[in-house]
């Protein structure tokens, strides 16, 4: 028996032999490649944060109440479209109108006494043009007047003279020359009384000058007044608007109503209450926060991001697919802020809106599994 044995063992060991030098090269081929592959594929390594959404890339304004005030009217929709300036509350402002409407009054009332008062003062200058060119034809005919005077005084001195000539000589009799002495004397007379009467003349132009100019002058001062109480309503009138406005809550930017606070008519506001958000219809981008130490040093622009949707299966409606904008430098409340500009049509199911949070993954390196394997193994080896 142990004859057939030994020959059935060597008849074994021949045909083991070539297989196992095949097999044994197999080992060692899968070997060689998973040792190439190690060294020399490049596998993604990525920074990742729970803490992101979807953000505008203006900021999304709160409207609040300027004024404490009951809700008169109430526009307000969850998710309506508004345009800048809309209304979307109003505060009843009954007192306001009120004023506004006997401030206007006041305007429309010296609008009239004004322009009456301007058309007095014109005419009242024109009068006093007109009394002046009387006053200075007066004063001509009271100059020719005593121009006259004085030349009949003057022909009467001579008269006078030559009557006492004539008497001295007695060739005229005492009664002519007492006759030529009494026209003289009258004849002078009567140059001073002209003299006076210019003079009467010029102190009275110039006193109804200086009265016309007092007239004029108090008219001024009323007009002064008046203009100024126009002014004075006029600037109430516009402070009576803008309270009116600032009890008229209005959409600061367009965009859609992302919150609202619970309002109807009859409730009461007080100053600073928020009644909706207004969220600006433009290009949103995803805002991620990184602890520091994943972050700082390993996040820069232009590496590729992607974000997951919380509420939308990655495996049926996919990732928003990215790049990083910006980097904060500096860490805020224990986090870095990190904006990713993120494409939309890359997830062109999912209704990409403001205020949606997913979890987002930022490539930072791509490395070997080599590399891998060793930072697991020794946590301080290369990097």
């Amino acid at each position: 028996m142990a004859s057939p044995f030994l020959r059935t063992m060597r008849s074994l060991e021949i045909e083991r032999g070539p297989r196992t030098w095949i097999r044994l090269a197999v080992i060692l081929a899968v070997l060689g490649a998973w040792a190439g592959w190690m060294h020399a594929a490049r596998v993604s390594v990525y920074a990742t944060t729970a803490k992101a959404r979807l953000e505008v890339s203006r900021m999304a304004h709160r409207v609040a109440a300027a004024e404490p005030g009951r809700v008169s009217v109430v526009r307000v929709e969850l998710g309506r479209r508004v345009e800048q300036g809309e209304v979307l509350v109003e505060l009843d402002a009954a007192v306001e109108e009120k004023r506004l409407e006997e401030e206007r009054t006041r305007v429309a009332v010296l609008a009239p006494k004004i322009e009456a008062l301007r058309r007095q003062i014109a005419v009242e200058e024109e009068v006093r043009a007109w009394q002046g060119k009387l006053s200075e034809a007066s004063i001509a005919r009271a100059r020719i007047d005593l121009r006259q005077r004085d030349l009949s005084a003057a022909q009467g001195e001579e008269l006078r003279a030559i009557s006492e000539k004539l008497h001295r000589e007695q060739l005229a009799s005492t009664a002519d020359h007492l006759q030529a002495r009494t026209r003289a004397a009258d004849e002078l007379l009567k140059a001073e009384g002209a003299r006076a009467d210019l003079h009467r003349l010029s102190v009275a132009r110039r006193h109804d000058e200086r009265q016309a100019a007092a007239h004029l002058a108090e008219l001024e001062r009323s007009l002064g007044d008046l203009a100024a109480e126009q002014r004075a309503a006029e600037a109430a009138v516009h402070t009576a608007l803008a309270q009116i406005e600032r009890r008229t809550i209005r959409a600061p930017i367009a965009g859609k109503l992302g919150n609202i606070a619970a309002l109807q008519v009859g409730d009461v506001l007080q100053a600073g209450d928020v009644v909706a958000t207004v969220v600006p219809g433009e290009d949103v981008h995803a805002v991620a926060l990184f602890a520091p130490s994943d972050a700082v040093g390993r996040v820069v622009p232009g590496q590729r991001a992607r974000m997951r949707l919380d509420g939308f299966a990655w495996t049926q409606f996919g990732m928003l697919e990215g790049e990083v904008s910006h980097v904060a430098s500096e860490p805020f409340d224990g986090a870095i802020r990190v904006e990713l500009a993120v494409r939309p049509d890359s997830a062109a199911s999912i209704p990409v809106q403001h205020g949606m949070p997913g979890t987002t993954e930022v490539e930072v390196e791509r490395v070997s599994p080599w590399t891998l394997l060793l930072r697991a193994v020794a946590p301080g080896g290369p990097r």
